[in-house]
C-alpha cells in the first residue's frame, strides 16, 4: 500500500490553504510552516521530528493592515485576499507575502508583522513573489499582479521600489528598463498618506475604466510622467509612443514598459508610483490574456516569466555606465504546445528544471519541462547560431 495513501496527521484550518512556506531550521529537526489561507490569515505551524504540532498560531492580515497602517475597514485593501505568494527574504530574517495589490512583511524573530508596501493599487492582486540577487549582490524580490501586469523589484534592505517592467508585450525581445539605485533618502516603509490625498485637488486625479482592469483613481505625479521609452514592436499607434532624445535604435525598449525617472526630488512620490497602462498601447480581446503573466521564476542568474500564451520572457540583469538595467535576452516558445491551450501555472525544479502546467477547453492538462538556462548558456547559443550564419553566408557566396 502506497504510505501516501493515509495521512500521517489532519490539521484543521479556519478557511483553504492557498499556499505553504517552509520556514529555516530553527532546531535541529525543527522548523515552522507558514500556510498562507485564502481569507487573508496565514497560519503558523510548530514542526517537529517531520510532524507538526496539535497547536497552531494565527497572523490577521486584516488587523495588521487597520492597527498597525490606518487602513480602514471600507478600503479595497481591507477585502479578504488569499494569500497567494510568500517568499523568505533578508537571510532568513523576514517573509514577504501577497495580501491583494499590497505585501505584508513578517519578522521572523517576534513572528510579527512589521511592515507593508503598496507596489499596486486595487484591484490589482499579487500572484507570484520570487527572490534573487541584483549585478552588485544585493538581494531583491519581484512582485507581480493580476491586472497592470507588471512586474515590480523592490531592494529587500531598503525596501525601497526599484524598478517596473510591463510584461504584457507582443514582442519584448530586446527590451530593457531601468533599475534605480536604493537611496538613503527614501523612507522604508510606504502607506499610502490619507489625508495627503484628500488635501490634493481633484484636477490632479483622473479615473479609468476598462472592462480588463477596472477602475483606476491615478494621483498626477512627476514620477509618473517623467520617462522615456521607444517601441520594439508595432503593436502601438504612432502617435502614443514617446521617444527620448537620449534613446538609440539599438537599444529598444517596449513603448509599455515605463522607465523610472533617475530624478526623485521628493521621496514620498518614489513609493506612491503606480503602474500607469496604457490601454491603447496594449492589444484588445483575448490577446490580453495570453499577454497575461502568471509567474516569476528565478532560474540562476535570470528572471523566467511564463505568460498564459505559452511563451516564456527571459530577463536578464547587467551593468552599463554605474548603472544597472533589466533586458529580455530571449522569448522562449514552442509551437507544439499550443494545441495544449493555456498555460495556469509554472514552477522551478531542482533548481534548473522549469515546468509548465497547460490546461485547454476539455480541462485535460499537459506539462512541460525546459531545461534551465543561464545568461552564460544564453551568450554561448547566440554566438554559436551567428557562427553558423556565417558559415551559411560563405558556403553560399563560394556557390
Amino acid at each position: 500500500m502506497c504510505p501516501l495513501k493515509t495521512p500521517q496527521k489532519g490539521l484543521d484550518t479556519p478557511a483553504t490553504v492557498s499556499c505553504f512556506l517552509v520556514m529555516p531550521v530553527v532546531k535541529k529537526n525543527s522548523y515552522v510552516v507558514l500556510a498562507g489561507l485564502s481569507d487573508g490569515l496565514v497560519a503558523v505551524f510548530s514542526v517537529s521530528q517531520g510532524i507538526p504540532g496539535d497547536s497552531c498560531s494565527y497572523l490577521c492580515s486584516h488587523t495588521a493592515n487597520r492597527s498597525k497602517f490606518n487602513i480602514s475597514d471600507d478600503d479595497p485593501r481591507q477585502n479578504p485576499y488569499p494569500v497567494k505568494a510568500m517568499e523568505i527574504t533578508n537571510s532568513g530574517a523576514e517573509v514577504w507575502y501577497s495580501n491583494g495589490p499590497g505585501i505584508l512583511i513578517i519578522d521572523c524573530a517576534s513572528m510579527e508583522i512589521s511592515r507593508r508596501l503598496e507596489p499596486f493599487s486595487p484591484p490589482s492582486v499579487i500572484t507570484s513573489i520570487a527572490c534573487n540577487s541584483e549585478c552588485h549582490g544585493e538581494e531583491v524580490v519581484w512582485c507581480l499582479d493580476d491586472k497592470s501586469n507588471f512586474l515590480v523589484m523592490y531592494h529587500v534592505t531598503t525596501y525601497q521600489l526599484c524598478a517596473r517592467y510591463f510584461c504584457g508585450d507582443c514582442s519584448p525581445l530586446r527590451d530593457m528598463f531601468t533599475i534605480q539605485p536604493p537611496s538613503a533618502a527614501i523612507p522604508a516603509t510606504a502607506p499610502i498618506k490619507h489625508k495627503a490625498m484628500e488635501s490634493n485637488p481633484l484636477a490632479d486625479m483622473s479615473i479609468i475604466y476598462s472592462p480588463e482592469v477596472g477602475t483606476q483613481i491615478l494621483n498626477h505625479q512627476d514620477s509618473l510622467t517623467d520617462y522615456c521609452s521607444v517601441s520594439s514592436c508595432s503593436s502601438s499607434p504612432p502617435n502614443r509612443i514617446t521617444r527620448c532624445p537620449s534613446s538609440l535604435p539599438s537599444s529598444p525598449t517596449s513603448s509599455s514598459s515605463a522607465l523610472l525617472s533617475t530624478d526623485f526630488e521628493e521621496s514620498d512620490k518614489f513609493h506612491e508610483l503606480k503602474p500607469s497602462l496604457d490601454h491603447d498601447a496594449v492589444p484588445a480581446g483575448d490577446n490580453v490574456q495570453h499577454l497575461q503573466a502568471v509567474k516569476i521564476l528565478p532560474v540562476k542568474d535570470l528572471i523566467w516569466i511564463p505568460r498564459r500564451g505559452g511563451d516564456i520572457i527571459v530577463i536578464g540583469l547587467e551593468k552599463e555606465s554605474g548603472m544597472q538595467r533589466g533586458r529580455v535576452i530571449a522569448v522562449l516558445k514552442a509551437r507544439e504546445l499550443a494545441p495544449y491551450g493555456t498555460l495556469v501555472d509554472a514552477a522551478l525544479i531542482a533548481k534548473d528544471t522549469v515546468v509548465c502546467c497547460f490546461q485547454n477547453e476539455d480541462t485535460e492538462w499537459c506539462l512541460a519541462v525546459w531545461r534551465g538556462w543561464s545568461a552564460r548558456d544564453f551568450d554561448v547559443f547566440y554566438q554559436a547560431y551567428e557562427e553558423l550564419g556565417r558559415l551559411e553566408t560563405c558556403m553560399r557566396k563560394r556557390r
